[in-house]
C-alpha cells in the first residue's frame, strides 16, 4: 500500500513550495520533524552513494587521460560547472532568505492578530451595546480612592454599628481592607431611547473580577475570617431621573439588577468553611439574597443628587403595567411515569411553575395526561420593560422528585407592544411538548372613567383558580412615622408595620430602638373591587405582641381624589396623641386597551392578512436577462522562455499561468512547471449582461518566486463578437510578445425555459472533466427578493433591522439591511449557477443585522421544474418565525443548453459538413497538434473522437461517420468515451472441461512384510494446465480406482499448450510415481470432445480414462434452460458443478470520484467480487479519473441468480463506491453485452465507472452421464423428452422468483434440513467455496418420472432424520426485490397449517448488563507478599448451559466493565443465575467472590438495577442490571427498539436484540428422488435472535445426509412485519427441487419490549456510575468571525480518589497543532466532583480546516499527588463528525487517557 504522506522536497525544488496547496504546507513540517527525530547513524546506501559520486567525479579525468583529450576542455568544463553551481547556490540562498523572512512575517502577523482578537471586549458580540472604554479608564484611575472610601466606611461606620448590635461582637474590628488594583469594568452600555422623555434609561454590563482582600477579627473568640477575591457579573439598569433644568441636570440615579447577578466569593480564615461543597451554595445564595434585598427588582438603590426629592417615589416607582397570564393548556408533553418497574409506560401528572422576577405561581397538577387543560389565570406586576421575562417550567408531579418536562421564556416587552399574545410556545430542553398561553397587557389608568367597564368585563372572566380578575392595583408607599409610644419599661420599641388589603397582608422591615422609624418601602396589592375594600395599617413592635398604633383607609376615599392617590400624614389610632405615620397610597385601574389590538399587534395573523399585499413581484425589465459565458482554456504553444540558467548563459523555459478578467471577475489558472507548450484544460464560467463595450482580457505570466512574475503576452476579445458567434474554438495569438498563442473555446451558452433537455444535458456534462475540477452549470437561477411582512419584533420590543441572505451550495448573497420595520422592502435581484436542479436547494435566511435569526425558507430547485416557464412567484411562509411572517420573492430557472450537446445541433452538423473553411481549420488544428512537442496525457485529449455504439443496428455511411467525427472534434470539453475499447483478444477465452473418470492396471507400489508380500497403491492424479493445477482425491488400496471428478479451466488458445497428467501413490514419506502423459490443447480444441483411455508413460502398465471437452461459447441465451437442466443432472465426487456460462468483464476507467477524507485525490483501485472469486485491478496514481484498462473472467453457474460486485476504493482502505450488476440483466441485452457508464452507489452523484460485461453461454456436447467402465457400458442419457422439458421449464418459471443458494441433484441420502438466519447482512457473497473451482449454484428441478429407474444407488451412512440450526450471512440487497410466492394449492390429505406444541414461542430474553464492581479483595502481592497489590478481576456468568466471561480489568479493585449479554430462556424456568468473580493470574485464578439470583425473581421484577454483595469473601459488590425482556406480537415499538444500538454501546461490542424469530418445521412432501422417504416429518422448533428484522433473512436448506442438496427456501423477516400477529404459517415451494416439492413451516416473529425503550425519551439509559465521569460541552462555528466556539458548561460524576472531591479544571487542545494558541483551560473548581464552569472559549480556525481537526478535552485534577494521575478523563471529538453550523450541546463521556 502506498503512503499518503508527501515526499520530501529536493533541494533544487525549493522554489516550488509557495505554489503548493495549504495542506501540503501543513504536512511539510511534520515530515521534516519526523526526519529530524530519526536516529543518526552510518547508512550503507549513503556510503555507496558517496563512493559513487567520487567515482563519477574521477571518471572524466581518467577518460580524458586515457583518450589523450586536451586539458583545456576539462578546465573549461570545470569552469562551467563551477559557475553553474555558484549561481545555483546563490539562488537557493536568496530563496531561503525570502522564505525565512516570509515565515517570520506570517508568524509575527499571526501573533499580532491573535493578541488583538484576545483583547477584544465583549461588546463586540452585541451590536446594540456600545463600548465605554473611557469609563473603564476613569474607573481604573479612581479605583484606589474607592478603596480608601470603602476602608473608611467599613472601619468608621460599619464596624461601630456591628459592635453595637451585639454583645458578642464588641471586639470586632477590620484588620485589613484592600480593594486591590483590579477595578470593576463596564463591558458595554446599551441606551434605551423609546422610554419616557423625563428619564434616561441605561443597561450597564458589569464584570468585576477583583483581588480585593478584607479581613475581620473578633478578638474575644480568637476568630479570624475574611474574603480574598470576588467575582460579580451581571446587567445593571441605571435610570437617571428626574431630568431638571439646573445643574447637575439629573436629580437622582437609580440602580438595580433586573435579574440576579452571578457571584463567586473566595472565603478565607474561618469562613473558608463556606467553600465546602453544599455550604458554598448556601453561603452564596444567602449573600445573593442580601444583595437582592436592595439591588434586585423590585428593590432599587437610589442616590439623590439634589435636595428636596421624594426619594421614596424614586425608590419605589409605580409599575410599568400588569400582565394577566392565562395558562390554558399543553400538548404532547413527555411521558415520565412508568408502571410495573418500567414494563408499562404511562403518561405524566403535569403542572407548571411561572416566574416573573420574584413573583412565582404554581398551577394545579393534572393526573395521567400528556395534554393537560389548566384554564388558570394569574396576574403579575411588571416593573421594567424591556427587560423582565416570563419564565415557565413544566414538571411531572411525583411522590419523590418531580421530573422536568421543559421550559420556555417570553420577553414581556413583546406583550406590552402587542397588548394581547395568544399563541403556543414550544418547550425547550425536552424532546416534545408545547404550552398554550394568552397574555394580556393591562395599562394603569389614573382615573375611574373605565372602572365600571372593567368590573363588568371581569364578571365574564372565569378561571379554574377561582380567583376573579383584579380591577385595579394599589401601591402603598410606607415612608416613616413619628412619636410612637414607648414599650413597657419605658424602652424604645422596634417598630414594624403590617399592611392588609382584604386577605393579603404584607410586613415591612423592622427599625430597631427608635420611636421615629423610617421604612421607605412600597407594597403592591391587587384590588378586586375598589368600592368595597379598605387598607388596614397596624404598627407593631418586632415581637408582634404590642400594637403601637393602627390606621384604616377606605379605598373609596382614593376614588374621590383626582389622581386616585393620598399622599399625607395620618393620625394613628390606639396610640399616643402625637403618633402619626406618613403614607402615600396610589390606586390605578387596570385597563385592557382592545382598540389598539387590531391596529398595533404585528403578531396578530388576522391583522396581517387584512393588509392589501401585492400577490406577485414586480421586478425591473432587465431581470433574468443575463447570460453565461463559458471559457475553456485548453493549451498554449510557442510561449516565450523566461527562466534563464547559469546567469543567463543557458536559456531555460517558463512556468506559465493565465489571468482572465471580464465583468469584474478574475480567474487564475494553474501553473504548468517548465513548459512552453502547456496544457491547462480548465473551465471557467461567468454570468454577464449583454451591455456593449465589455471585453475579455487575458494575460499570460511566468511564475517566479523571488521576483515579480514575468509578462508573456496578452489578448483582448470583444464580448459582442463572442455573443454573435455563440461558439468559438480557435487559437489566439498573444500580443506584445514575439511569439505564443493560446487555444480557447468561448461559448455564449443559450438558455431555455423548458426542462425537457435536462437529462441529456446532465449526461453530456458527466462525460467531461477538467483539471481545475470545474463542473459545468446546467442552469441559471434568478432570484428577486421584493419584500417581507409580519416579521416578529425583537425581544427588546423593537422592530428588527432585517437583511436577507441567499445561499445555494457554497455561493452566498446578501441584501442590504433595512431600517427598523416588520415589513421591510428590498427589491434586489441575484443570480446563481445551478449544477443539478434536481439536487440543489435555495436557502433564504432573514436575520436582524446578520446576528439574530428571524426566519428561513428552503426552496428545492426541482420544484421549479414542474412550474410553468420554470417560474415561482408568490408569498412564502417563513420557518422559525411567527405564523404570519412571510416573504415575497420570485425564483426563475433558465436551462443552459450547450451548442455541442448531442441532439442540440442537428442543423449545425450539416453546416459543419458543408463549410470548407471549417474543415480546413479542423485539418490545420489537427496538423498543429500532431507536430507539437507537448506531451499530452491520455486523459487530456484536446481533439476527441466518437466511438460508435456496437448495439446500434442502424448502419451509417462513411460520409456520415466522417461528418460526425468532424463535428465532435471541435468539442471544447475533455469528453469521456461513451463505451469501452478493450483489446481484440478480450473475451476470446474458452473453457476446457476435464472429467477424470477412472484408471486401470496401475503399478502396485505398496509392499508389506519387507517386500515379501505385494500390496497395492493409493493412487491420486495431478493435472496441470498452464498455471492451474488440480489434485484429485486419494483412492485407498486400489489399482483400478474410480474418481469421477470434474475440473474446469478458462484458457486462451495458444500454440504449444499441453495438459500434463501425473499419477502418484500416496505415502507417508514420499509419494511414489505411477506414470504420466501429456495431451495437446490444440488437439482438444480441434476435436471439441474426447472420451478416451490414455496410456501412462515411464511405467510398466496403467492407463487413465479422461473426458476432455473444449466447450464453445455463444452470445445468445436460447439454450440456457437446457444447459441448466443438464447441469442439474450431473454429479461428481469432488462436488464440482459444471459452469453454464463465462462472464468477461473489462474495467476501463472512472471519473468524478470523491476526494479522500484528507482532501487528497484518491489512489483508486477496483475490486471485482463474483461468488467466492475476487479479482483486483492495479492501483492508479492519485486522480479523480483513473484509468485501468484491465480484463477479467469468471465462471458462471446460474446466470439468473448470480451477480457481479465492483468495489472502488482508495488503496484498498477507503471505500469510494460500488456497483452491483446482476448477471440476469445481461440476458435481456443484445449479444448479452452491457457496455456503458454505470453510476457508483455510495459515492458522489456524478461518480461513474465505465465497464463492459459480456456473457458467453457454454454449449456443451456432453449429453450423457459419464460412467466408469466397471459399472457397465450402459450410459444414462440426460436429455428429457420434449413434452416433459416444456412442462418442467414452465414450472421453473413460476418457482424461480425466490433467490436461493443451494444446488440440488440426485438424492443419495435421507432428507435432512438446515435452517439459517443471517445476523450480519452485507453485500458479500453468502459462503466461501471450499476450493477455487467450487461455486454456488441454483439448479432446476429434475424430471423424477423419467429417470427414477436409472439412478445409481450408493450406500449411505443412514443418519436418520435430523434438523440443525446455524447462523450465516446473506446479502440483504439481493433479496430486496424478492417477491412472495402464491400459497400453493394443498392436497386434501395434507394439513393446511402447522400444529406446534403449547410451549412454542413462549421464550423470552434475559439481558444481563454487567456494569462495575467496588471494593474487591486484593489478591496480587508484590515482593513476596510484603507489599499489598491489587487484582485483575473478571466475571463468569452461568445460567443453564450458557456461560459468559467478561474482559479482564488490569490492576483495579473498582473495575468498570460495561458489557452486555443476552440468553434466550423459557419464562417458566426456576433455574438460577450464578455470578463468580476471579482474579486473573498466570497459573491459577484467585477467587474473589460469588453470588446468585433466581430467574423467577428477575422475571417477576422485569427490570432490576442493583448492587449485589459478593459472598464467601471479606468485601466487594457488583453492579448489575438484570432485565427480563418480554415479547409482543406488534411492531409499534420496533423503530424505538432499533434505535437502541445507536444510543448505547458496550465494551464487548454487543448489540441489543430487537426480536426473536421462532421457526417450527413440521413436514415436507414430494422431495426429489430418494430411496427412503420423499415425505419426511420433523416436528421440531428453533429460535433465532434477530437484530434488524428489516434486513435479515431466514434460509432453509434441505439435503440428504448433509451432503446432497435437495432444495432451499428463503424467507425475508421483513415479510413477517406485514403479516397479522407477525406469523407466517403455510406450505412453501422449495427452490432447486422438483416443482411439487414443498415444506410446511411456521415462522413467528416476536418483538422484544424492553424497558430501555422507555428510557430513551427520559434520557436515563443506564451507564456505569463509577467511570471517569462526563463533561457537558457546546460546540458551534461562527462563520462570520471564522471561529470555533467551545462552551464548557459543567462536569458530573468525576472519579475521585478521596472523599473530599477534587480540584478540577478542564483543558482544551485543538489537535493536531499543539501550540499555545490551540490550548485553553478553565478556572479551577475546588473540591467538587460535579463542578460548573460555564466558560466560553474561541479558536481561530478557517471553516475548511474544521474537518481535519479534532478537539481534545481533558478534565484534570489540580490536587493530584505524585502517586495518582492528574488526568481524570479525556474525550477526543472529531470536528468532522459534529454539525458545527447548527451547534451541538451534549454530555460527553470521559475515557481513560490511554484511550
Amino acid at each position: 500500500m502506498q503512503s499518503d504522506k508527501p515526499e520530501p522536497t529536493e533541494p533544487g525544488k525549493v522554489a516550488e513550495r509557495p505554489s503548493t496547496s495549504g495542506a501540503a504546507e501543513e504536512n511539510t513540517p511534520s515530515v521534516e520533524t519526523a526526519d529530524a527525530d530519526r536516529p543518526r547513524g552510518i547508512s550503507a546506501v549513503a556510503v555507496l552513494w558517496t563512493f559513487g559520486k567520487c567515482l563519477g567525479a574521477l571518471l572524466p579525468v581518467y577518460l580524458a587521460g586515457y583518450y589523450r583529450v586536451s586539458t583545456s576542455l576539462l578546465v573549461c568544463g570545470m569552469m562551467v560547472y563551477t559557475g553553474w553551481k555558484h549561481a545555483r547556490e546563490a539562488k537557493e540562498e536568496r530563496l531561503r532568505s525570502a522564505i525565512q523572512l516570509l515565515d517570520n512575517e506570517e508568524e509575527y502577523a499571526f501573533r499580532k492578530v491573535s493578541k488583538i482578537k484576545r483583547d477584544l471586549p465583549a461588546w463586540v458580540n452585541f451590536p446594540d451595546v456600545e463600548k465605554v472604554e473611557w469609563l473603564n479608564k476613569v474607573l481604573q484611575q479612581v479605583w484606589p480612592f474607592v478603596g480608601q472610601y470603602m476602608e473608611k466606611l467599613l472601619v468608621e461606620t460599619i464596624a461601630p454599628s456591628l459592635r453595637a448590635s451585639s454583645n458578642h461582637l464588641q471586639t470586632l474590628s477590620f484588620t485589613k481592607v484592600d480593594m486591590g488594583d483590579k477595578a470593576m469594568k463596564v463591558v458595554g452600555i446599551k441606551a434605551h431611547t423609546d422610554n419616557d422623555k423625563g428619564q434616561v434609561l441605561l443597561d450597564l454590563y458589569i464584570s468585576y473580577v477583583g483581588n480585593a482582600e478584607i479581613n475581620v477579627e473578633v478578638k474575644r473568640y480568637f476568630c479570624k475570617a475574611g474574603v480574598k477575591g470576588i467575582q460579580l457579573h451581571g446587567m445593571m439598569r441605571v435610570i437617571l431621573e428626574p431630568l431638571i433644568g439646573d445643574v447637575p441636570i439629573v436629580g437622582a440615579v437609580s440602580m438595580f439588577f433586573i435579574r440576579r447577578p452571578k457571584l463567586d466569593i473566595n472565603w478565607t480564615g474561618l469562613t473558608n468553611l463556606l467553600d465546602v461543597p453544599g455550604l458554598n451554595v448556601m453561603s452564596d445564595s444567602m449573600i445573593m439574597d442580601a444583595i437582592a434585598s436592595f439591588l434586585v427588582l423590585p428593590n432599587r438603590l437610589v442616590v439623590p443628587l439634589v435636595p428636596g426629592l421624594h426619594v421614596a417615589r424614586l425608590r419605589c416607582p409605580l409599575p410599568r403595567g400588569v400582565v394577566r397570564i392565562h395558562l390554558l393548556e399543553a400538548h404532547n408533553l413527555a411521558a415520565k411515569d412508568n408502571y410495573v418497574k418500567g414494563v408499562m409506560a404511562g403518561l405524566s401528572d403535569p403542572y407548571a411553575i411561572l416566574r416573573v422576577g420574584p413573583q412565582t405561581f404554581t398551577s394545579k397538577h393534572i393526573d395521567n395526561t400528556d395534554s393537560p387543560k389548566w384554564g388558570e389565570m394569574y396576574e403579575v406586576i411588571v416593573h421594567e420593560v424591556p427587560g423582565q421575562e416570563l419564565e415557565v417550567e413544566v414538571y411531572d408531579k411525583d411522590p419523590d422528585k418531580d421530573d422536568f418536562l421543559g421550559r420556555t421564556t417570553l420577553d414581556l416587552g413583546i406583550v406590552k407592544k402587542s397588548i394581547v399574545v395568544d399563541d403556543w410556545f414550544t418547550l425547550k430542553e425536552t424532546p416534545s411538548g408545547r404550552v398554550h398561553f394568552k397574555l394580556e397587557w393591562l395599562a394603569l389608568l389614573p382615573n375611574t372613567e373605565q372602572l365600571e367597564q372593567v368590573l363588568k368585563r371581569n364578571e365574564s372572566v372565569t378561571s379554574m383558580t377561582s380567583k376573579p380578575p383584579s380591577a385595579a392595583i394599589l401601591v402603598v408607599y410606607l415612608d416613616k412615622a413619628e412619636a410612637l409610644p414607648m414599650k413597657k419599661g419605658n424602652k424604645e420599641p422596634n417598630p414594624m408595620v403590617q399592611i392588609s388589603v382584604q386577605d393579603v397582608t404584607r410586613d415591612s422591615k423592622t427599625c430597631y430602638t427608635t420611636v421615629n422609624p423610617e421604612w421607605e418601602e412600597a407594597f403592591t396589592f391587587f384590588v378586586k373591587d375598589p368600592h368595597k375594600q379598605d387598607i388596614s395599617i397596624q404598627v407593631k413592635d418586632a415581637d408582634r405582641v404590642q400594637t403601637l398604633g393602627s390606621l384604616t383607609i377606605p379605598l373609596p376615599r382614593l376614588l374621590a381624589n383626582a389622581n386616585l392617590s393620598l399622599d399625607q400624614w395620618f393620625q394613628l389610632e390606639n396610640s399616643d396623641t402625637a403618633s402619626r405615620i406618613y403614607v402615600n397610597t396610589v390606586l390605578r385601574v387596570l385597563w385592557l386597551d382592545e382598540d389598539r389590538i387590531s391596529s398595533d399587534v404585528s403578531s396578530d395573523l388576522a391583522a396581517g392578512l387584512s393588509k392589501q399585499l401585492a400577490q406577485q413581484t414586480s421586478p425591473h425589465s432587465s431581470f433574468a436577462t443575463e447570460g453565461l459565458l463559458r471559457i475553456h482554456l485548453l493549451a498554449g504553444q510557442n510561449l516565450i522562455p523566461k527562466d534563464n540558467l547559469m546567469g543567463g548563459m543557458v536559456k531555460g523555459k517558463s512556468d506559465p499561468y493565465v489571468k482572465i478578467n471580464i465583468g469584474g471577475e478574475t480567474f487564475t489558472s494553474q501553473v504548468i512547471k517548465g513548459n512552453l507548450n502547456p496544457t491547462w484544460n480548465e473551465l471557467y464560467e461567468v454570468i454577464l449582461t449583454q451591455l456593449p463595450g465589455q471585453d475579455l482580457h487575458m494575460e499570460v505570466f511566468d511564475k517566479d518566486v523571488d521576483m515579480k512574475d514575468d509578462f508573456m503576452g496578452r489578448l483582448k476579445i470583444s464580448l459582442k463578437d463572442i455573443i454573435d458567434s455563440q461558439y468559438t474554438d480557435q487559437w489566439y495569438s498573444l500580443s506584445d510578445v514575439k511569439s505564443g498563442r493560446i487555444h480557447l473555446v468561448l461559448e455564449w451558452v443559450p438558455t431555455s425555459s423548458e426542462p425537457d433537455r435536462l437529462d441529456q444535458v446532465l449526461q453530456f456534462y458527466s462525460r467531461q472533466s477538467y483539471q481545475n475540477k470545474a463542473v459545468p452549470s446546467a442552469g441559471l437561477l434568478f432570484v428577486f427578493v421584493e419584500q417581507a411582512d409580519g416579521l416578529p419584533v425583537k425581544k427588546s420590543g423593537k422592530d428588527p433591522k432585517v437583511g436577507v441572505e441567499l445561499t445555494l451550495r457554497k455561493m452566498s448573497r446578501k441584501t442590504t439591511v433595512c431600517d427598523r420595520t416588520t415589513s421591510p422592502k428590498w427589491n434586489e435581484a441575484f443570480c446563481f449557477l445551478v449544477r443539478d436542479p434536481r439536487e440543489e436547494v435555495l436557502i433564504v435566511k432573514l436575520s436582524h443585522s446578520w446576528t439574530l435569526p428571524i426566519g428561513s425558507l428552503v426552496v428545492p430547485i426541482k420544484e421549479l421544474l414542474s412550474e410553468p416557464e420554470l417560474v415561482l412567484d408568490q408569498w412564502f411562509h417563513l420557518d422559525g418565525a411567527s405564523p404570519e411572517s412571510q416573504i415575497l420573492l420570485r425564483t426563475e430557472l433558465k436551462m443552459l443548453i450547450p451548442s455541442k450537446c448531442p441532439g442540440a445541433t442537428e442543423k449545425a452538423k450539416i453546416t459543419a459538413a458543408s463549410d470548407p473553411a471549417a474543415a480546413k481549420r479542423h485539418q490545420e488544428t489537427d496538423t498543429v497538434l500532431r507536430s507539437s512537442s507537448v506531451d499530452i496525457p491520455p486523459v487530456e485529449t484536446i481533439v476527441s473522437s466518437v466511438t460508435l455504439d456496437e448495439r446500434v443496428n442502424v448502419k451509417k455511411t462513411e460520409v456520415d461517420v466522417n461528418e460526425e467525427k468532424m463535428e465532435e472534434s471541435h468539442s471544447p470539453a475533455i469528453t469521456q468515451p461513451p463505451h469501452t475499447s478493450p483489446d481484440l483478444t478480450f473475451a476470446s477465452e474458452g473453457l476446457l472441461r476435464i472429467v477424470l473418470l477412472e484408471a486401470q492396471s496401475l503399478v502396485a507400489k505398496d509392499n508389506m512384510m519387507g517386500g515379501m508380500v505385494k500390496g497395492k497403491s493409493d493412487p491420486y492424479a495431478r493435472i496441470s494446465v498452464g498455471e492451474d493445477v488440480f489434485k484429485s482425491a486419494v483412492v485407498k488400496e486400489n489399482l483400478n480406482p474410480v474418481w469421477n471428478e470434474l475440473y474446469e479451466v478458462v484458457l486462451r488458445p495458444q500454440s504449444g499448450q499441453d495438459m500434463l497428467v501425473e499419477l502418484n501413490d500416496k505415502d507417508m514419506d514420499k509419494d511414489d510415481f505411477l506414470g504420466r502423459f501429456r495431451v495437446s490443447i490444440s488437439d482438444i480444441i480441434r476435436s471439441q470432445f474426447i472420451d478416451q483411455w490414455y496410456t501412462l508413460n515411464d511405467v510398466k502398465s496403467g492407463r487413465v480414462r479422461l473426458i476432455l471437452e473444449w466447450v464453445p461459447t455463444v452470445s445468445h441465451n436460447d439454450n440456457l434452460d437446457q444447459v441448466m437442466q443438464l447441469q442439474s443432472r450431473q454429479s461428481y465426487q469432488n462436488k464440482a458443478v459444471p459452469s453454464a456460462a463465462l462472464l468477461f468483464v473489462y474495467v476501463d476507467r472512472a471519473h468524478s470520484l470523491p476526494f479522500k477524507k484528507s482532501g487528497k485525490e484518491p489512489k483508486a483501485g477496483a475490486e471485482l467480487v463474483f461468488g467466492g472469486t475476487t479479482c483486483r485491478t492495479k492501483v492508479c496514481d492519485r486522480s479523480k479519473s483513473p484509468q485501468w484498462g484491465e480484463a477479467f473472467h469468471f465462471l458462471v453457474h446460474d446466470p439468473k441468480e448470480e451477480m457481479l460486485i465492483v468495489k472502488l476504493s482508495s488503496a484498498w482502505d477507503q471505500s469510494m463506491g460500488s456497483v452491483v450488476l446482476p448477471v440476469k440483466e445481461l440476458l435481456s441485452e443484445p449479444q448479452l453485452v452491457l457496455d456503458q457508464w454505470v453510476h457508483l452507489d455510495g459515492a458522489s452523484p456524478e461518480s461513474e465507472v465505465l465497464l463492459r460485461a459480456e456473457l458467453k453461454i457454454l454449449e456443451t456436447k456432453m449429453t450423457e452421464v459419464p460412467k466408469p467402465s466397471s459399472s457397465g457400458s450402459k450410459k444414462e442419457v440426460l436429455i428429457p423428452p420434449a413434452e416433459n422439458t416444456t412442462k418442467v421449464l414452465n414450472k421453473e418459471d413460476t418457482s424461480s422468483k425466490h433467490p436461493t443458494n443451494t444446488s440440488s441433484s440426485v438424492s443419495e441420502q435421507p432428507a435432512r434440513l438446515e435452517a439459517k438466519v443471517d445476523t450480519f447482512p452485507s453485500t458479500k457473497v453468502v459462503e466461501e467455496p471450499t476450493n477455487k473451482d467450487e461455486h454456488h449454484t441454483r439448479s432446476h428441478a429434475a424430471v423424477k418420472e423419467d429417470f427414477e429407474a436409472q439412478q445409481v444407488q450408493a450406500e449411505g451412512p443412514g443418519l436418520g432424520d435430523l434438523a440443525q440450526a446455524t447462523v450465516t450471512s446473506f446479502p440483504a440487497d439481493t433479496l430486496a426485490s424478492a417477491e412472495v410466492k402464491e400459497i400453493p394449492k394443498v392436497c386434501p390429505s395434507l394439513p393446511a397449517h402447522t400444529a406446534p406444541g403449547p410451549n412454542f414461542g413462549k421464550q423470552g430474553v434475559l439481558r444481563i448488563h454487567l456494569l462495575e464492581a467496588q471494593n474487591l479483595v486484593a489478591k496480587d502481592n508484590l515482593m513476596g507478599g510484603m507489599v499489598k497489590g491489587k487484582s485483575d478481576p473478571y466475571v463468569k456468568i452461568n445460567t443453564g448451559d450458557v456461560t459468559f466471561k467478561s474482559h479482564v480489568i488490569k490492576e483495579n479493585l473498582n473495575p468498570t466493565w460495561n458489557e452486555m449479554y443476552e440468553v434466550v430462556l423459557s419464562g417458566h424456568s426456576d433455574q438460577g443465575i450464578m455470578f463468580e468473580v476471579f482474579d486473573k493470574d498466570i497459573d491459577s485464578d484467585d477467587f474473589l467472590g460469588r453470588f446468585s439470583t433466581k430467574l423467577n425473581d428477575v422475571i417477576r421484577s422485569q427490570y432490576t438495577d442493583q448492587w449485589f454483595t459478593l459472598q464467601d469473601v471479606k468485601s466487594g459488590r457488583v453492579h448489575l442490571i438484570l432485565e427480563w425482556v418480554p415479547t409482543v406480537s406488534n411492531i409499534q415499538k420496533l423503530d424505538q427498539v432499533l434505535q437502541l444500538p445507536s444510543l448505547q454501546s458496550y465494551k464487548n461490542k454487543a448489540v441489543p436484540s430487537a426480536a426473536l424469530l421462532f421457526v417450527y418445521i413440521e413436514a415436507a412432501h414430494s422431495l426429489p428422488l430418494c430411496d427412503r422417504s420423499t415425505n419426511p416429518q420433523w416436528n421440531e422448533s428453533f429460535y433465532f435472535i434477530v437484530h434488524d428484522p428489516k434486513q435479515q433473512v431466514l434460509v432453509v436448506k434441505l439435503s440428504s445426509g448433509w451432503d446432497q442438496p435437495m432444495g432451499s427456501l428463503v424467507v425475508t423477516v421483513k415479510e413477517l412485519l406485514a403479516q397479522p400477529q407477525l406469523v407466517l404459517d403455510q406450505w412453501f415451494h422449495l427452490d432447486g427441487a422438483s416443482a411439487d416439492s414443498q415444506i410446511l413451516l411456521r415462522a413467528e416473529l416476536k418483538i422484544l419490549s424492553s424497558k430501555l425503550v422507555d428510557m430513551i425519551g427520559a434520557g436515563t439509559l443506564p451507564c456505569a456510575g463509577s467511570g471517569n465521569g462526563q463533561v457537558k460541552l457546546s460546540l458551534s462555528y461562527a462563520s462570520k468571525e471564522r471561529k470555533l466556539i467551545v462552551i464548557v458548561h459543567a462536569c458530573r460524576g468525576l472519579l475521585s480518589q478521596s472523599k473530599d472531591g477534587i480540584d478540577s479544571y478542564v483543558s482544551l487542545m485543538l489537535l493536531p497543532d499543539k501550540s499555545k494558541a490551540t490550548k485553553k483551560k478553565t478556572a479551577m473548581k475546588k473540591k467538587d466532583v460535579n463542578p460548573e464552569f460555564k466558560e466560553r472559549f474561541e479558536f481561530d480556525l478557517p471553516e475548511e480546516e474544521t474537518r481535519f481537526r479534532r478537539l481534545s478535552v481533558s478534565v484534570k485534577n489540580n490536587s493530584a499527588s505524585f502517586r495518582s494521575r492528574d488526568v481524570v478523563g479525556q474525550v477526543q471529538i472529531e470536528l468532522a463528525q459534529i454539525d458545527l453550523m447548527s451547534g451541538v450541546t451534549d454530555w460527553f463521556t470521559l475515557n481513560d487517557e490511554a484511550e
